[in-house]
């Protein structure tokens, strides 16, 4: 309708001008679909918990500041990867836990093995997989995060206070981690036509 209408127009232009052709702009924002918005979101939430979790990993945790680069960025780049690539995403950020544990045993006191920058991070992971509206995926990525972030509490067998800090910490995860998920796959079937799962 809008290519016949566009032509009709460029034609009724061309009689008139002798036989220049009328030039039709897309509508501002009219390639600003559902995947892009949600991955421009995504990638503005990767640059700011990105920009918080490195300097709480260095200067509070101790954790080497090229090190603490990294699993920020890795993080980060896992968070953007989501909507699109849920699986790579799930794999990438559930490593970033994993490493973010072992990396942050040595601290007292403070919230373990989830930083809150990375337990806010892992739990947009989750949600952005979610919204696709593919249960599976969605389920596999908060059982894979559940399971990164359990792991390293093997090591309070050996240090008993680590219990006590990581015990609370992933219970919390995993209440808020289940909450987050259930109500991403809600919103994201209530997409009309899937849209949240094409390519941007």
């Amino acid at each position: 309708m809008s290519a016949a209408m566009s032509a009709a127009t460029g034609g009724a232009t061309g009689g008139a001008t002798g036989g220049a052709t009328a030039v039709v702009l897309p509508r501002p924002g009219a390639r600003l679909t559902p995947p892009v918005w949600l991955g421009l979101l995504a990638g503005l939430a990767a640059l700011a918990l990105t920009a918080v979790s490195i300097p709480v990993l260095s200067a509070l945790y101790g954790v080497f500041v090229p090190m603490s680069f990294l699993i920020a960025v890795g993080h980060g780049v896992a968070l953007v990867l989501a909507p699109y690539r849920p699986g790579l995403a799930t794999g990438l950020s559930a490593g970033a836990v994993l490493v973010t544990a072992v990396f942050t045993v040595t601290s007292s006191g403070l919230p373990w093995p989830l930083p809150v920058a990375t337990m806010v991070t892992q739990l947009l992971v989750c949600a952005l997989v979610a919204l696709r509206g593919d249960p599976v995926r969605a389920v596999t990525a908060l059982a894979v995060s559940l399971a990164a972030a359990w792991a390293p509490l093997l090591i309070a067998v050996v240090r008993g206070d680590l219990w006590s800090i990581g015990f609370g910490n992933l219970v919390t995860f995993g209440a808020v981690g289940v909450l987050v998920t259930g109500s991403a796959l809600v919103a994201g079937s209530l997409v009309p036509g899937s849209a949240l799962r094409s390519e941007p």
